[in-house]
């Protein structure tokens, strides 16, 4: 198929918008006000005699071009917001299987009440489950419930070192699966993670955008939520993501395709084997998208077809993820991607080059951003000739209208869940802690690129299998962090330029110890009366903590008033009126008279900003 054929850039039928009518209108004003406000930041921001030394000015301009892209992106993506339309499937329409799958690492009571939500579906359809090493239990109980075993195990050649068919990934799990039974006898296969419970009406909205013939895959919500009450760390990626797994895929339904999620999707056998089958690496559900799509076919997103799983319980669980998330994608890119391209339109070549990138320019904007206020202090200098009141003048316009824009969508019942916070800690956190594992992710995927090494990747902990106390590696990581953005405030008095900049360097001390301390809470509650596991948290990471608050709390007291100061430059006393003397005679007034004039100068301020 030629690139000028794919289906991508056809009309799309059996989709409907989601902006209509007024609440369309809403969101185009409200974007609308949103570019304005961003217009008038880089009006300002731009201008020449900002530039102090144009190589330091355009590495902090290229950080905040990428994060203003990113939020451009997703308002022109989220406008274009489409949602399933076709009806209602029909009993008997297609041959149809649910599957999920099982490690050994994954208690049975987790997958169980997966395939009993998988049979209570009220659609027609085989219930199986994958499982590599299934259990006398398993196998009785999966007899007694009607639900199909697959099982790889003693396959030799379902247990390679790489792709297809890999050992110890689920890419080769379901390999198995489908070569067997997925291709001969099914029109499409849904398919889950262990922890994954759909919940009723599931398979019929998964089923529903297959009325288009040109639809080889339907990506869904990721909700990670089951056990969001009880571990902050899941909370972290729930309220962050909440708006991707909700209207911005389904904006990708019209103009793109939307990204499959590894926790659950549904493809077209017929698609899914002329693409060669699922994809490579962990990201196994990004590059089957891509491989899909690269064989000719598009995907939608369906907003309603909801499954919860569990996420990550602890920060270690987060973290590993995000590594090894990044590492894939990354990894992708550098091996496989580029035969794939080809077949593609350039829209969708731009896409999954975009996606399988974005990590590396998150960490290195990241990275930048903890960079530049120690760089700052550390060699007394300024990146751009602004003062940090018009900074925040001029940027924080932006930032309401991109908040009052997610406030909007969150009481529309855009997000998912529904229930996702706009603004909380936990989102705070999440960047704060994401990057440094992306940042190592992306070096590794280098690596691996350039050695071959063969990865081996960890499976998250299900259930209650979590560990009470982190590694060590992690709090040094976050320790480092933290005491590297406060020592060169200590350490360096004779600043004169960058004197703001110690204020702004502490705050990522802040931050990490803010990480940290959360962390610490997080533990001793899993610990509960583990007087061991309490005792190593207190020894190690309270002693870790005490000292980055004592050196945060020095740094502030010997810095904080005279960086308060720098940072306040442009500020001046707000005048609401003028008092003005007025001269007598010509019947104006009399000796000693006064007028008052009302006249705000912060209005001639702002207006010459």
């Amino acid at each position: 198929m030629s690139p000028r054929d794919h289906p991508a850039l056809k009309p799309r039928p059996y989709l409907a918008p989601m902006l209509t009518g007024w609440r369309a209108l809403k969101y185009f004003l409200l974007a609308g006000l949103w570019f304005i406000a961003a217009g008038w930041f880089w009006a300002w921001w731009l201008q020449p005699s900002n530039v102090i030394e144009p190589l330091r000015y355009w590495i902090v301009t290229g950080g905040m071009l990428w994060i203003w892209g990113m939020q451009l992106y997703f308002m022109l993506v989220f406008l274009q917001a489409r949602r399933p339309a076709a009806p209602d499937p029909k009993p008997g329409q297609w041959r149809v299987a649910m599957v999920t799958t099982k490690t050994p690492a994954e208690p049975f009571e987790v997958v169980r009440e997966t395939l009993e939500a998988m049979l209570a579906q009220d659609y027609p359809h085989d219930t199986w489950l994958a499982d590599e090493d299934p259990s006398d239990q398993t196998k009785d109980w999966c007899i007694a419930h009607g639900v199909k075993l697959s099982t790889r195990k003693g396959v030799e050649d379902y247990h390679r070192s790489e792709w297809p068919r890999r050992t110890r990934c689920k890419e080769g799990n379901l390999a198995y699966f489908y070569d067997h039974w997925g291709y001969r006898d099914y029109d499409i296969v849904s398919q889950l993670d262990a922890d994954h419970v759909p919940q009723p009406g599931y398979l019929r909205e998964m089923l529903r955008p297959f009325a288009d013939d040109s639809v080889g895959y339907v990506s869904a919500p990721s909700i990670c939520a089951s056990n969001a009450k009880t571990s902050w760390a899941a909370r972290t990626r729930l309220f962050s993501e909440a708006a991707f797994h909700g209207v911005f895929q389904a904006g990708y339904s019209a103009v793109l395709t939307p990204m499959c999620i590894g926790s659950h999707y549904t493809v077209r056998t017929k698609a899914l084997k002329q693409a060669g089958g699922l994809g490579p690496e962990l990201a196994e559900d990004h590059s089957t998208t891509m491989l899909v799509s690269s064989a000719g076919w598009r995907g939608v997103h369906a907003p309603e077809a909801i499954a919860i799983g569990q996420g990550p319980d602890t920060l270690a669980d987060l973290v590993t993820q995000e590594f090894q998330w990044s590492r894939s994608l990354l990894s992708l890119l550098l091996r496989y991607t580029p035969r794939y391209l080809k077949t593609l339109p350039w829209r969708l070549r731009l896409l999954f080059l975009l996606c399988q990138t974005w990590y590396v320019f998150f960490a290195v904007s990241m990275a930048m951003m903890y960079l530049v206020p120690i760089i700052a202090v550390m060699f007394d200098i300024r990146f751009a000739d602004v003062t940090y009141p018009a900074f925040l003048g001029h940027s924080l316009p932006a930032v309401f209208m991109m908040v009052l824009f997610s406030y909007v969508m969150k009481r529309d019942g855009f997000f998912r869940p529904k229930t996702a916070r706009v603004l909380a800690w936990e989102k705070a956190l999440f960047v704060m802690l994401q990057w440094p594992w992306v940042f190592w992710g992306c070096l590794m995927a280098i690596r691996d690129r350039i050695t071959g090494k063969f990865v081996d990747f960890r499976i998250t902990p299900k259930g209650d299998q979590a560990e009470h106390l982190l590694p060590g590696k992690i709090i040094a990581v976050y320790a480092v962090l933290a005491l590297g953005a406060a020592l060169p405030v200590l350490t360096m008095s004779e600043v004169s330029e960058a004197r703001g900049f110690y204020l702004l360097s502490l705050v990522n001390t802040f931050l990490y110890g803010s990480l940290l301390a959360v962390a610490l809470v997080a533990q001793l509650k899993r610990a509960g009366k583990n007087p061991a596991a309490r005792k190593t948290l207190m020894l190690r990471d309270a002693t870790v903590l005490s000292s980055i608050i004592a050196l945060f709390a020095v740094s502030v007291t010997i810095r904080g008033e005279q960086s308060l100061h720098a940072l306040a430059v442009g500020l001046e006393p707000m005048q609401l009126a003028r008092v003005e003397y007025v001269v007598s005679g010509a019947g104006i007034g009399g000796p000693g008279d006064v007028r008052v004039t009302f006249r705000p100068t912060w209005i001639e301020r702002l207006l010459n900003f």
